[in-house]
């Protein structure tokens, strides 16, 4: 799980101050990912997680050094569904490491946890993370109007485990 720049690691107990301090963002909490409103919240997520294998640092690839996180959660639909929720800190954005992520990730879930499908739920106005999806290959499946809690629009995104593999070997 090592694209060119950023490496997914497990969580350390250490980067409950990173997370805390990326959840302080108002882009980031206006996106819908969950966020912390302290460092023991923060770390608590963190012990909470550690052992959950579909939930990683996106980390820098030189000193690995905390960027950002994704995970692959059960939706609770079949086995083989998962939702994928990803965040990278403001100062980090726009270098590609999210696009990076979730490729590396998608690798991972349907190689080794044997997915079969992952979705994504981005807010309308949450540019950066529908374009992230559709470099990464993902399906835009539909937009659920008013969904959000701040009652904006959803959009939905898909990605197959066998379209993954076609994209990968094309």
């Amino acid at each position: 799980m090592e694209p060119e720049n950023i490496i997914l690691r497990e969580w350390r107990e250490s980067d409950a101050e990173a997370l805390y301090e990326m959840c302080l963002d108002d882009t980031l909490r206006k996106s819908g990912i969950d966020f912390y409103d302290s460092i023991a919240d923060s770390l608590n997520a963190v012990r909470c997680r550690e052992n959950d294998r579909g939930f990683k640092v996106i980390a820098d690839g030189k000193d690995s050094i905390f960027i950002g996180f994704i995970s692959l959660s059960d939706m609770g639909r079949y086995n083989g569904y998962m939702e994928l929720e990803y965040a990278v800190a403001a100062e980090y954005r726009n270098n590609g490491y999210a696009s990076q992520a979730v490729k590396s990730i998608l690798d991972y879930g349907f190689k080794e946890m044997h997915l079969s499908a992952v979705a994504a739920w981005v807010r309308s106005h949450n540019k950066a993370s529908a374009r992230v999806l559709e470099k990464c290959s993902f399906t835009f499946e539909g937009r659920l109007r008013k969904h959000a809690r701040d009652k904006s629009d959803t959009l939905c995104y898909s990605v197959l485990k066998e379209e993954w593999e076609n994209v990968k070997h094309n």
